[in-house]
C-alpha cells in the first residue's frame, strides 16, 4: 500500500484540522506493515489513548487490521498472530549465557506482548467524512 494512501487514512482519522508537512513526512516514514500506537502518538503529539482511539477507529472502519506479537526477553519478536489466543503456547528465543548464545524455549504467557496494526490491503474505504 502506498504511503499516500496511508497518509490519507491517518489524516482522515486524527482529531485535528489536518497534518503539518512535518507530520506528513514523519508519518510516511512508518512501516505500513507494523504501525505501533506509540509511533502514532509520538508523531502526532497526542496522548496514548488518543493514538489508540485513532488506530482502533481505523480497525472499525476496515482500514487497519489489529495484530499482537510476543517478544523475547531481548526485545526480538518471537511470533505474531491476529489475536493473543492464536499465539503459540511456547516460543524459542536466543539468550546469552556466559558469552554463548543458546536457544531457550519460553512460555508465551511469561513474555511481553505488543499490539500493532497493519494497513488493510483489501480495503478501498476512505475515512468517514473524506472524499476520494
Amino acid at each position: 500500500m502506498s504511503s499516500s494512501r496511508f497518509l490519507q487514512i491517518i489524516s482522515g482519522l486524527i482529531p485535528v484540522s489536518g497534518l503539518s508537512e512535518e507530520d506528513s513526512l514523519r508519518l510516511s516514514s512508518l512501516d505500513p506493515e507494523k504501525i505501533y500506537i506509540e509511533n502514532v502518538r509520538s508523531i502526532l503529539g497526542v496522548s496514548y489513548s488518543s493514538a489508540m482511539r485513532i488506530c482502533e477507529t481505523a480497525v472499525r472502519q476496515g482500514l487497519f487490521k489489529r495484530f499482537v506479537e510476543v517478544k523475547c526477553p531481548d526485545g526480538a519478536v518471537a511470533a505474531s498472530a491476529n489475536t493473543e489466543a492464536e499465539l503459540p503456547k511456547t516460543v524459542r528465543c536466543w539468550t546469552e549465557t556466559d558469552g554463548h548464545l543458546e536457544e531457550v524455549e519460553f512460555s508465551t504467557e511469561s513474555l511481553a506482548k505488543a499490539t500493532f496494526y497493519r494497513l488493510n490491503e483489501q480495503s478501498d474505504s476512505i475515512p468517514y467524512g473524506q472524499t476520494a
